[in-house]
């Protein structure tokens, strides 16, 4: 059969082929920021209740690899720290996860 060909007998493009990519750099690569400029900005989020709270979130994000809206959505009833775990009621697809954060994460959300 050619590979050309797909199970249904249409023309496969030559993309969708293993390989197709192989050596080309990535359109977009990854560009995440430094520990020093997260560091940085949780410095920059300044006093009081409002910067606990900024970087209450940049925690969260940073070290659970949670999505914003996932993030934003949380409650205090869905963080455990004894089992080191968010609850993410909603997340991509509508479904249901938890995810593990650190104790350092822990320990900057305490605030």
């Amino acid at each position: 059969m050619n590979a050309m060909i797909d199970v249904a007998g249409r023309r496969r493009s030559p993309a969708a082929m293993p390989g197709y990519h192989a050596g080309r750099p990535p359109r977009y690569p990854a560009d995440p920021p430094r520990v020093e400029e997260i560091i940085a900005v949780m410095r920059h989020a300044g006093p009081g209740s409002h910067g606990d709270r900024t970087r209450g979130l940049i925690v969260v994000l940073w070290r659970s690899g949670l999505r914003i809206a996932e993030a934003l959505d949380l409650r205090e009833s869905d963080l455990d720290e004894r089992r080191g775990a968010l609850l993410v009621r909603h997340g991509k697809g509508g479904k249901r996860r938890e995810v593990g954060m650190d104790e350092w994460g822990w320990e900057q959300l305490r605030p």
